[in-house]
């Protein structure tokens, strides 16, 4: 598996059986430890150094998007909104780009659907939309 690039998005037919195993760990519980993902290796079977590798090869491949922390936007007083816009199919692309400037903006994605671009955003107290 070293020195493997992706030149293209991965498929989940492009997933082995580790792939899986490691993407469920990640989303069930990010350890907190100095070495994470020596952590899920043990767990795994894997050296922490072909964790990192196939995390990478998952980012190149856009299977995964990022790794970061989800906050329970309600419990620190946020409100959480899901909107659905309609744009032109060739500005959809730019118009999510914007909108992924907004820092409360979780996620977007493009539906076949008169509303075709869709995201969810959050907002501190105070702020409304």
């Amino acid at each position: 598996m070293q020195g493997t690039t992706v030149e293209t998005a991965l498929r989940p037919q492009d997933l082995d059986q580790l792939d899986k195993r490691l993407l469920t760990a990640i989303q069930k519980e990010f350890p907190i430890l100095k070495r994470p993902y020596e952590a899920f290796g043990q767990t795994l079977g894997l050296s922490e150094e072909e964790v990192i590798h196939r995390i990478q090869r998952l980012k190149e491949g856009q299977m995964i998007r990022q790794i970061s922390a989800i906050f329970d936007t309600r419990r620190l007083g946020y409100q959480s909104f899901l909107v659905a816009c309609r744009l032109r199919k060739d500005r959809l692309d730019a118009g999510a780009a914007i909108i992924n400037e907004h820092p409360g903006v979780s996620h977007n994605y493009g539906r076949n659907h008169p509303f075709n671009l869709w995201y969810t955003i959050s907002l501190p107290p105070g702020v409304s939309m």
